[in-house]
């Protein structure tokens, strides 16, 4: 299934406004050989997720009252991130709190969900692409879920000016706040942030992020 939820040609920011989103694609059940599977454009940002199971968990103990969800990252080596190493590492733990807390764990237990993540190209935020992304594909292969999981970074730009979906270099050493939240529900399931934010510029990145 392929959706165009937002379409545009590819603008860079000064032809977008501070709180316009970069024009996304999606489509569902890309990887057949996946249990469920989703490709996401953010603009010149690219991901493809795989998702794999429920399956035993050789991790899990005796016996557990739930499953877990278990993210891996690759950024492809052509896909223009500065450091892939560091990316690789600070991703899965950010994507597996942010989907997790929707899926509905108990019903799987002793097992494990795999979630893999190829990050095909990479132009500003990701992270919050491959949340959006991950919980699409989980949808995909009919893992019980409370809700989707839909995600966006919002970067403090300038003194009061606040930036949503930074493309480009916008995230490059200015504080940033990645939000990922359960829609229907109103719940938030990931609040992470990077750099200096007064408690009234954080709250309001909350609060346009989950606008």
């Amino acid at each position: 299934v392929g959706v165009v939820l937002r379409e545009g040609e590819r603008r860079e920011r000064g032809a977008r406004g501070d709180m316009e989103l970069r024009p996304l694609v999606v489509r569902t059940g890309t990887v057949k050989e996946a249990a469920g599977s989703a490709y996401l454009e953010m603009g010149r940002t690219k991901v493809l997720v795989s998702v794999h199971g429920p399956r035993p968990d050789p991790r899990a103990a005796h016996f557990s009252n739930t499953g877990r969800v278990e993210c891996t990252v690759k950024v492809a080596a052509f896909g223009g991130a500065s450091d892939v190493d560091e990316h690789e590492r600070q991703m899965p733990p950010l994507l597996a709190a942010a989907i997790e807390a929707a899926v509905n764990l108990n019903r799987f237990p002793k097992s494990v969900v795999a979630v893999s993540v190829l990050v095909l190209e990479m132009d500003g935020d990701a992270t919050s692409a491959a949340i959006t992304c991950s919980s699409l594909a989980l949808a995909d292969a009919c893992i019980e879920m409370f809700d989707l999981v839909g995600a966006c970074a919002v970067v403090k730009k300038g003194e009061g000016q606040l930036v949503v979906d930074p493309e480009g270099d916008e995230m490059v050493g200015r504080p940033t706040a990645l939000l990922a939240v359960m829609p229907s529900r109103g719940e938030v399931t990931l609040l992470n942030h990077s750099g200096e934010m007064a408690v009234e510029e954080l709250q309001q990145a909350v609060s346009v992020g989950m606008d």
